[in-house]
């Protein structure tokens, strides 16, 4: 039996991209640029790039909250030429069968 255990503290945000034409090359290279992507992956529908943001809220100040650093973020993101529009989501709660300390 697998076990999942509540994530605490470490919030994951996924933000689909959409690129011009031939830019996703350039998009994914400044995508991993930024230390809050830890994953980018080309997918196919209506967005061309899935990167995934981490937010570690561990020692960060109480009023500190996942939409306004993942703002900061995607803010960062809408800037990188190539890149056409964004659309995001933000887990209300998520879960791990790995565990997390």
């Amino acid at each position: 039996m697998v076990m999942a255990s509540q994530m605490k503290g470490v919030y994951h945000v996924f933000v689909f991209v959409d690129t011009d034409p031939h830019a996703d090359e350039r998009v994914e290279e400044r995508l991993l640029e930024f230390d809050e992507v830890v994953e980018v992956h080309y997918i196919s529908g209506e967005y061309d790039i899935l990167a995934v943001i981490e937010i570690n809220l561990h020692g960060k100040a109480v009023f500190t909250t996942v939409q306004e650093i993942a703002q900061q973020v995607i803010q960062k993101i809408r800037r990188i030429r190539g890149v056409r529009d964004t659309n995001s989501m933000v887990p209300f709660m998520s879960f791990t069968k790995k565990h997390i300390e």
